[in-house]
Order: structure tokens, then C-alpha cells, then sequence
């Protein structure tokens, strides 16, 4: 049976209110406080003081946010730090099962932690480029996810599944439940980029399964993140902050 709209905005929905939350942890956390050091090195002989401060080059070689090396890129740049940089890490997630061969594939856990993966990378690459609001970022994932054309702010009265489900959980743990809640639209996963043919085939086999499962969603990442940028240039309304 084809899905409604209505069906995709609920679930998209739910899947923007618990990535926003986790991506303002990834862009704001600093719990050791070394991101001010990456401004103005503290002087100090002190054993902590000089372990943070190398700890913060770190952060900052790294362009993580909030660090200095973050404050000089540019708009195109932060976006694509998303990509090489987080999304490559949830990407291991996504490959990781295919080291174990066929028998894997009779399991769905890489298809929700593709989908994860690609929502979470999405989404985090819209907000760089001022795609802030729920209804911009649902009505892109549904473009580009499920090949659905949505009016997220039309459809969304329908929508009455709590939106704030995953709070106070583990990150990965949210990340897991992101891709859980696409059980009941599971034949609609492949609407997706996906891996190049030739990959998703080599991770059917054991061993060299997991890197040519991690190569190919690679490349459907860099893929989803290109069709991102196309889609928020198609749709210049849907930019609510103005970036610079």
C-alpha cells in the first residue's frame, strides 16, 4: 500500500525533533570546557592545564565546533565538516554488520542505521545552510529519503506521535531509535540513496563485507548530502536564517 503523506510527515517529524537536540550536543557540548582554549591557550606549568590545552588543538585541528578553526570556515565548508566528519563516523555503524556476510541481511539494522546515518548528516548539513525550521527539514528528508514531494505544514496536523520520545538518552541510543521508528515504512527504505551496485553486492560476503558496505554508503552519503544542496537551492523559501 502507498504511504500517505500524512504517514512520512509523522514519522520525519518525530525523526527532526530527536536530531536536533542530539546535533545541538554535538555543535554546543564542551563539558571539559577546552573550546574557550582554543581562543586564548592558557599559560600555565600546571599538569591539567597543559594536558586541556593539548587537548584543545585538537578540537580545534579538528575544526569541531564552537573552536576557533570552526569560526574561520565558511558556509560551504561547515557543511561539508558534517559529512567527512560525522558522517563518516555513523557510517562505520551502517557497515559494520555486513563483516558477518549474507546472514545479516536478513536483519534490517543497517537499513535503520542507514537511514539514521543519512537523516542525522541531512539534517545537520540543511541547518549550516539555514534550513532551521521542522517543516524545512521534514519536507527535505521526505525529498530526499522517499522521493515524496510533502507540505510538511499542511500535512503535520495529522501527525499526534510525541515528538520528544528519545529524551535524555545516550546519543547512539537516540541514533538507534531515529531509525527504529521506520519499522512500518521499512519497504520504503529504498527509496534512499544507496550504495552503488557493485558494493552492495561485495557486502554479502564475509570479511570484506563491512568495507565495501562502509565504501558504498560513503558515497550514498556524499551523494544524499549533493541532492541536500540541490534541494535547499531549489527551495530558497525554505531557509529561515540568513548564513553567512
Amino acid at each position: 500500500m502507498a504511504l500517505k503523506d500524512s504517514d512520512i510527515v509523522r514519522i520525519l517529524y518525530r525523526t527532526v525533533a530527536t536530531l536536533d537536540p542530539m546535533l545541538d550536543v554535538l555543535a554546543v557540548a564542551d563539558p571539559l570546557g577546552l573550546k574557550p582554549r582554543t581562543f586564548s591557550t592558557i599559560a600555565s606549568n600546571r599538569c591539567l592545564d597543559r594536558t586541556a590545552n593539548s587537548a584543545s588543538k585538537v578540537l580545534n585541528v579538528l575544526d569541531w565546533p564552537g573552536t576557533a578553526g570552526w569560526d574561520k570556515l565558511p558556509m560551504n565548508d561547515r557543511a561539508k565538516w558534517w559529512v567527512s566528519r560525522i558522517g563518516l563516523v555513523t557510517t562505520g555503524g551502517v557497515a559494520f554488520p555486513s563483516v558477518f556476510g549474507a546472514w545479516t541481511k536478513k536483519f534490517p539494522m543497517s537499513d535503520y542505521l542507514g537511514f539514521a546515518s543519512q537523516a542525522l548528516v541531512l539534517r545537520a548539513v540543511g541547518r549550516e545552510y539555514g534550513i532551521t525550521s521542522r517543516e524545512g527539514g521534514v519536507e527535505m528528508l521526505a525529498s530526499i529519503l522517499f522521493g515524496r514531494t510533502v507540505d510538511a505544514n499542511r500535512a503535520s496536523v495529522f501527525s499526534d506521535e510525541p515528538l520528544d520520545e528519545t529524551k535524555d538518552k545516550s546519543f547512539m541510543v537516540q541514533l538507534w531509535q531515529v531509525g527504529r521508528t521506520l519499522v512500518s515504512l521499512a519497504r520504503s527504505l529504498d527509496e534512499r540513496p544507496g550504495s552503488p551496485r557493485i558494493l552492495s553486492m561485495l557486502s554479502w560476503i564475509p570479511l570484506i563485507g563491512a568495507p565495501a558496505s562502509y565504501l558504498g554508503e560513503t558515497i550514498a552519503l556524499r551523494r544524499a548530502a549533493k541532492m541536500c544542496r540541490e534541494w535547499i537551492v531549489a527551495h530558497p523559501d525554505a531557509i529561515t536564517v540568513a548564513r553567512v
